[in-house]
């Protein structure tokens, strides 16, 4: 039998050094920082997982505990004035989105490419209109709303496009400002108009950025409960975060209505951030243009 092969004295062969050991602070540090992000995830997790056992629970309670499955509360939520409210959010919400989304693509690229005299002043205001609480400014709307009769959902719809368009617009400029003039100059050589080159062109390649500033727009007309309660005095054009409010006002809530209802309420959320993720992966993006 032939003894191993070993390198030779000359070789170059090194033995590596042994791996440095964590230090034991190190380590506690590291076991802290999990402990805490557990921790904080323990509580976003919980009140979901209440939400889904409670829904199909036809004995709820505030509890979290198993539940006896039934289907009650969905078809209890589903009919009548629940649905309708449902609705009314549906429009309520897609009305202010459609409107801050077109109003503030045109004023967005009008602040990026226009000469615009104090420019940076306007900027400035329009960055700090978006943290204007709207507390200081339902009580005099409403007293407009009720002079003129316009207490109902589409003006109200049309007053929260307006609230969330400062920051739509702030959102959508520095988008806007990333798109190449070439691409623009481009197109008007071959003979495009300002509404082509905006509709072709930089619509296009600022798509992740209005589309963010849309959600933004939408999350915040379906999650609004205080202006709605103040300028929509027609009971049957009420959204639904006035119907979950009145979950709890009656002398013994019904937890499992609540919690059915509430997670209906998500879902379009939870959609509309399941298709827009793929625009949100594929990121800013911009090709070359090529005269044909």
């Amino acid at each position: 039998m032939s003894a191993p092969l070993l390198p030779p004295a000359s070789s170059t062969y090194r033995e590596l050094p042994p791996k440095n050991k964590t230090p034991r602070r190190a380590r506690l540090r590291s076991g802290g920082t999990h402990l805490a992000l557990a921790g904080f995830g323990i509580l976003f997790i919980v009140p979901m997982l209440w939400l889904l056992l409670a829904s199909i629970d036809a004995n709820a309670s505030w509890g979290l505990e198993w539940p006896h499955f039934s289907l009650v509360n969905f078809r209890y939520v589903l009919s009548g004035s629940l649905l309708v409210a449902l609705w009314n959010s549906v429009v309520l919400s897609v009305v202010s989105t459609a409107i801050a989304s077109i109003t503030g693509v045109f004023a967005a690229y009008a602040l990026s490419r226009r000469r615009i005299p104090l420019k940076g002043g306007i900027l400035m205001f329009v960055l700090f209109s978006s943290g204007v609480p709207l507390a200081i400014m339902v009580i005099p709307v409403y007293e407009m709303f009720s002079r003129y009769n316009l207490l109902t959902i589409i003006p109200t719809a049309i007053f929260l496009s307006v609230t969330s368009l400062p920051f739509e617009i702030y959102l959508m400029k520095n988008f806007i400002d990333a798109v190449p003039r070439d691409l623009e100059e481009a197109a008007r050589i071959e003979g495009a108009r300002t509404v082509q080159v905006l509709r072709r062109v930089v619509i296009p390649l600022a798509m992740p950025g209005i589309a963010a500033a849309a959600i933004f727009g939408f999350v915040n007309s379906w999650g609004s409960l205080v202006v709605p309660l103040i300028l929509i005095s027609p009971g049957n054009q009420q959204p639904a975060p006035i119907s979950i409010y009145t979950f709890l006002t009656v002398p013994k809530p019904e937890y499992g209505n609540i919690a059915a209802y509430s997670l209906l309420f998500c879902v379009p959320v939870f959609i509309l951030y399941a298709v827009s993720s793929r625009l949100f992966r594929e990121g800013f993006v911009l090709g070359g243009g090529i005269k044909g």
